[in-house]
This record gives C-alpha cells, sequence and structure tokens, in this order.
C-alpha cells in the first residue's frame, strides 16, 4: 500500500510507516535498494511531471529502523502481530528472496518454518549475486534478523536430495515450499569456452561476495545485458580491470535497469553493440587472450517483442585476458528431475497458477524455479502468495488480514502539492565508486524524503470537483 506508507512518513509517524512497509514486504531495504521500481509506471504523478521516488523512500524508511537504535523495539513490535501458535510444520527450501518471504508469512501466521539452505547464509542472490555496492551485506542480514526473531529457524549447508530427502520433507511437514531460484548458469557452447579465464556471471559474482579469489587479468570481456552483466562489469573495475560489455542488440533493448547501465558507463564501462561471441582464442598456456564476436544486424521481432539479431558473416577481434558469460541463469536440472515433480519443457517445476501447488500434494514452489530467472520482487511476490495458500490449505480458512493491524492516516487528495521538483538519492563521485565497494547510492535525507511523500497525489482516493 504506497500511498499509505507515503502518507504515514507525511504525518511524522515513522513507525507505523516501518510497520506498513514490512507486513506488506518483508526485504524493505533490499528492495529500496534493487528494485526496478515498475511502480513508477502506474504513478498518477506522471502525468504533472515525474513520478514519486517511492523506492527511495521505502529504503529510508526501512533503514531509519534497521540502521538505528529503534531496531529492537520495532522488531518486538512486528513479532507481537504473530498469530497463536497452530502447531503445523511447514518447511522452505531455499533461502532467497521467495523462501524468506514466505518464511516471515507463515511463521507470522503462527506455524513452526524451517528453512533449508545449501549456502553457508541466508539471503540468495541478495546476499551471493548483487554487488556490496548496489547492496550492502550488513543490511540483509538486518533483515534476515528481525525475520529469524519472528520465529524462523535455519539450516545451512543442506542440500535436498543430498543430506535430506523429498522423502524426509513429507514425513517431517505438514506442507513445503520450494525456492531454490536459479543458480545454474545457461551453458555456452563456444568454441574456447573452456580456457582459463572463461567464467560465467553469478560464479564470478559469488567467488566475490566470499571474498575467494578470482583472476580476470587486465581486459575483461563481458557478454549479455542484463543486471548481472552490468554487475559483473561495475565490480571488474572496482577490482582495478578494463570492462567491455558485448551485447547482441542495441542499447535500448538491453533489459538491465537503465540507471545501472548509465552508472557502469560513467563508471569507464565500454560498450559494443551489435555482436554475439563466436569463438574465445587461448594462448599456448590454455588462458584467454582474445575474443572473437560475430557482428549481426536487426531482423524481425521475436517473442521478446524485441528485434531478433541476425549475424552478418564479419567477424571482429577483441584482445582480453578473461570472459564472463551473463547470459541467463537455469534451474538445477539434477534437483528438479529427483523431486519427482511434473516439470515444464523449460525445466521449471509446474505449478498451479492460482495455488502455486506442485503435482506432489502439498508440495508448493514459487520464484525463479518456477518462473524462470526474474527479478527480486517478482519472485518475493511468489513467495507470499504461496505463503496465503499453504495457510489456506492448513487451516482451512483465510486468516490473512487476521496478522494486520488496522493504520488509520489521512484522507485528503493534496489539490497542490507543496513540493515539484523529484528528489533522488545523490550518487558518490565516479572516482569515489571505483576505487571502493561503498554503496553508491546515497540515501535521501529525512526533509528530501518529506518533500518527496508531498508530491504523492493519491492514487487510492477519488473525489468529485462539487466536493
Amino acid at each position: 500500500n504506497i500511498p499509505r506508507f507515503l502518507e504515514l512518513y507525511n504525518e511524522g509517524r515513522l513507525e507505523d510507516a516501518f510497520e506498513s512497509v514490512v507486513m506488506d514486504n518483508p526485504l524493505p531495504a533490499s528492495t529500496g535498494r534493487v528494485c526496478q521500481h515498475p511502480c513508477e509506471n502506474r504513478c498518477r504523478r506522471q502525468m504533472v511531471d515525474q513520478p514519486v521516488n517511492m523506492r527511495e523512500v521505502h529504503r529510508l524508511i526501512a533503514d531509519e529502523v534497521y540502521l538505528s537504535d529503534r531496531f529492537d523495539a520495532m522488531a518486538e513490535a512486528i513479532v507481537s502481530r504473530r498469530l497463536e501458535h497452530t502447531g503445523r510444520k511447514v518447511a522452505i527450501v531455499g533461502a532467497g528472496p521467495a523462501g524468506l518471504t514466505a518464511a516471515f508469512y507463515l511463521t507470522m501466521l503462527g506455524h513452526d518454518v524451517t528453512v533449508y539452505e545449501s549456502q553457508r547464509e541466508a539471503g540468495g542472490m541478495l546476499r551471493f549475486a548483487i554487488p556490496e555496492y548496489r547492496l550492502p551485506k550488513n543490511v540483509v542480514q538486518r533483515e534476515i534478523e528481525l525475520i529469524e526473531r519472528a520465529g524462523v529457524r535455519f539450516v545451512f549447508n543442506t542440500r535436498i536430495g543430498k543430506d535430506l530427502s523429498f522423502t524426509d520433507l513429507d514425513d517431517g511437514f505438514d506442507s513445503v515450499f520450494l525456492s531454490i531460484g536459479t543458480w545454474n548458469e545457461a551453458s555456452f557452447q563456444e568454441p574456447g569456452a573452456q580456457l582459463k579465464g572463461v567464467h560465467g556471471s553469478l560464479e564470478f559474482l559469488e567467488k566475490v561476495a566470499k571474498g575467494e579469489p578470482v583472476e580476470i587479468g587486465r581486459r575483461v570481456a563481458i557478454i549479455g545485458g542484463g543486471n548481472a552483466a552490468i554487475d559483473s562489469a561495475r565490480t571488474v573495475l572496482r577490482m582495478g580491470a578494463e570492462a567491455t560489455i558485448l551485447y547482441r542488440r542495441e542499447r535500448k533493448d538491453m533489459p538491465a535497469i537503465e540507471e545501472e547501465t548509465r552508472a557502469a558507463r560513467d563508471e569507464g564501462a565500454s560498450f559494443v553493440f551489435l555482436v554475439a561471441p563466436h569463438r574465445i582464442i587461448g594462448d599456448e598456456s590454455g588462458n584467454v587472450k582474445a575474443i572473437e564476436v560475430a557482428k549481426t544486424w536487426l531482423g524481425e521481432f521475436d517473442v521478446s517483442g524485441r528485434r531478433r539479431p541476425v549475424p552478418t558473416g564479419e567477424i571482429q577481434r577483441i584482445e582480453c585476458d578473461s570472459v564472463i558469460f551473463a547470459v541467463g541463469e537455469t534451474v538445477d536440472a539434477g534437483f528438479a528431475r529427483s523431486s519427482g515433480l511434473r516439470l515444464r519443457e523449460n525445466g521449471t517445476i509446474e505449478v498451479n497458477r492460482f495455488s502455486l501447488e506442485t503435482s506432489r500434494a502439498r508440495f508448493y514452489a514459487g520464484g525463479d524455479v518456477t518462473s524462470g530467472a526474474s527479478n527480486v520482487t517478482s519472485a518475493m511476490a511468489l513467495g507470499k502468495s504461496a505463503a496465503r495458500n499453504i495457510d489456506r490449505q492448513l487451516m482451512e480458512s483465510d486468516r490473512w488480514m487476521e496478522m494486520f493491524r488496522e493504520l488509520a492516516f489521512g484522507q485528503v487528495v493534496p489539490v497542490n502539492p507543496t513540493a515539484s521538483r523529484r528528489q533522488s538519492g545523490r550518487m558518490l563521485d565516479v572516482a569515489d565508486r571505483v576505487g571502493s565497494t561503498s554503496e553508491v547510492v546515497c540515501a535521501l535525507a529525512a526533509e528530501e524524503a518529506l518533500e518527496e511523500v508531498q508530491r504523492c497525489l493519491r492514487c487510492d482516493l477519488t473525489f468529485s470537483h462539487e466536493n
């Protein structure tokens, strides 16, 4: 409920604004940094000038609690909303955005929730794929702490199908939610892909996040046009190397977040458009020394709504010391097959589109494992939906709204909003950005956030000219 938290903040009710935010979205500080802000496309304010900067206000409200001495009291207040213990046990497989979201709501609904995670820490892509300069890990940890305080139990370094079987889950829990994400890199079959210095973007970003050594040399070619490609390029720059992004379509076709792409360019990344990888060339020691790319032109439109790249036959050579492929992620095929669940042709788990239940009774699935590689908020939405459906199945009634406290707030349509200029978080200077892993975008100041919320035209309200 965006107008609600904006108005609550406008009224100086930070604690109520935080409750409004976190009960709608249990990872508000993370999404306040990395969300692709689709809400702006429907903001009424854009008919006047620019949409309200909801994401930055969302982030500020979260940070004002998570990163301050207000946290303990607010955590206690949120946990007090938990419904009475039901005696039902739910297992969640995967501690990424979808799993964390489902875990939060299911424990708030009074169930015993255990989350099994193959990694050593919770967070999934938030912790191991999104770089520190975009999403500091202490922010993610604070959000997970609130989820733990609500009563969720985490079991790490545990793989389902290896350390724990599906039968174990079936026998030990009343319901199971699968949210393992898409951690397998899409395969790259170009000649030379076996050379030393060829990396997948997730593998590369995960090693950097864990502080593990990764050799990239002085010049790095990155294949792809999505967020993983941009994150890889900006990470490469922070490691002191040169980054060149190679993309088979035009700049306007890149699926990456526009401001992230612009930031990569400002920080020194180079872009070569209308090229596709042809082969990787190695030296006598088996190390990468160059990549050959085939130039493309854009043909007919495909199912993505973009024009399909067609090779021209012309080959271009680009000298480099390593190559990072950021060409998509897929579901772990071994896990999917061993589950015994019905799968779609693309390897994702087939679910009932309304309930998210799989072909196995009491087993639900959501997030990237059902949708394919997506984004944080889409995964969270499926985790939230799954939690409601699981609770309804376990308790044979819809108890969802019982978790929420009624928050009264102003219902006046601002005819003449006091602020007209959109407020945005300030970015660090380029030299300061590339020279460290410090967070790139600084939060709004409190007074800036107050100006911004007053730009809201209250799309939740209607009024007539007679009134």
